[in-house]
């Protein structure tokens, strides 16, 4: 064992970070951003920061909880050792299930290690794990809710395009498929022929909702239709990339290499989105990366961009970063965007810095 690199402490925070008003999807309401944040530090006094969440702190306080009991595995073990302790981890979460709260604390505290690696390295992780790119294009993702008026989606998808971003999601589900195809023509019109429209439905749709919606989508000029129906309905997928007329994204809700290789088996998507906590971190999400690689689908991180970005950068076939600010608050400085791309610094690991003043205020 590298003794510098032993784990000595795992430190978790529940934290609850405030937004300028609540966010409507039609899955459901966002009130706050809850987030268990997780700090691993070694012996030699390097200290990984990753996160994980859910929507609602009675979910996250058990989800703190998970996180602290699998961590009681790495103190004393070797930090790098990521492919154990992800086994390990797995293992350990077998009796109740992997998915779900088990993969998202597995997540935190990989993802953690990976962060530490790069710094024993003097690497940024793009680069430690074989990337070379240091930027990618990014969407905007922050805004263009369902709570939203048509002016104000308007305006706000015209903002988003000022401050330099190429490509821009909003959502749908509606009750009324009417008002769903209005807005969306709204924001069409707002940000012109020359930017991206991702369409993102949450779910809201059974199959044949979905095929007549894409229908009346068509003449906007959609770049993606996104999670339009249940995730677990993969032979509907299927069967909706084959007839809809613009590009299918899901696999944002889906677990582990094994669902995103059911995904491209069956080629129910034309991009697939992993999740950083759903793939219980970078160890498993660079294999489902490749996996889609090997059937020859790009993929497109959920969320996360303040990790998922330097994964992006290291595989081929990534394409687009999710661009959400949910994070932003607890950090020194902001994730850098350039052009519409975000930049990666040469900062060994992840290169987050966590404003300590921030982390205090938002700590439930």
């Amino acid at each position: 064992m590298t003794r510098g690199t032993t784990v000595t402490e795992v430190r978790t925070d529940f934290l609850s970070i405030p937004l300028d008003r609540p966010l409507v999807t039609a899955a459901f309401p966002i009130p706050a951003i809850d987030t268990a944040l997780v700090r691993v530090r070694t012996r030699d006094g390097h200290e990984g920061v990753a996160w994980s969440f859910a929507f609602g702190r009675g979910r996250v306080a058990s989800l703190v909880a998970f996180i602290e009991d699998l961590a009681k595995s790495l103190v004393g073990e070797d930090a790098l050792a990521m492919e154990s302790h992800w086994r390990r981890m797995s293992n350990a979460s077998g009796f109740i299930g992997r998915r779900g709260v088990a993969a998202l604390a597995m997540s935190t505290l990989d993802t953690a290690c990976w962060d530490i690696a790069g710094q024993v390295a003097g690497l940024p992780v793009h680069k430690l794990l074989g990337g070379s790119r240091t930027r990618i294009e990014a969407y905007a993702s922050q805004g263009l809710w369902l709570d939203r008026t048509v002016d104000e989606l308007a305006a706000e998808a015209r903002d988003l395009v000022d401050q330099g971003f190429t490509a821009v999601k909003m959502r749908a589900g509606l009750p009324d498929p009417r008002e769903d195809v209005l807005r969306v023509r709204s924001v069409r019109e707002a940000i012109g022929p020359d930017v991206k429209l991702m369409i993102d439905a949450n779910q809201a749709w059974d199959l044949k909702q979905t095929l007549r919606m894409a229908r009346l989508f068509e003449e906007h000029d959609v770049f993606w239709l996104e999670e339009p129906i249940p995730h677990g309905q993969v032979e509907d997928y299927a069967v909706v990339a084959a007839k809809i007329p613009m590009p299918l994204c899901t696999g944002e809700s889906n677990y582990f290499k094994d669902e995103l290789l059911s995904l491209a088996r069956t080629r129910a998507a034309d991009y697939v989105m992993p999740d950083l906590m759903r793939m219980g971190g970078v160890t498993e999400w660079m294999k489902a990366a490749h996996v889609c690689e090997a059937f020859g689908l790009p993929v497109t991180p959920h969320l996360f961009m303040e990790h998922s970005a330097h994964l992006a950068c290291a595989v081929p076939n990534a394409v687009w970063q999710e661009y959400q600010p949910w994070w932003q608050p607890i950090m020194e400085e902001p994730v850098r965007m350039v052009d519409g791309h975000i930049e990666l610094s040469d900062t060994p690991g992840f290169g987050i810095r966590l404003d300590a003043s921030a982390v205090d205020e938002y700590r439930v």
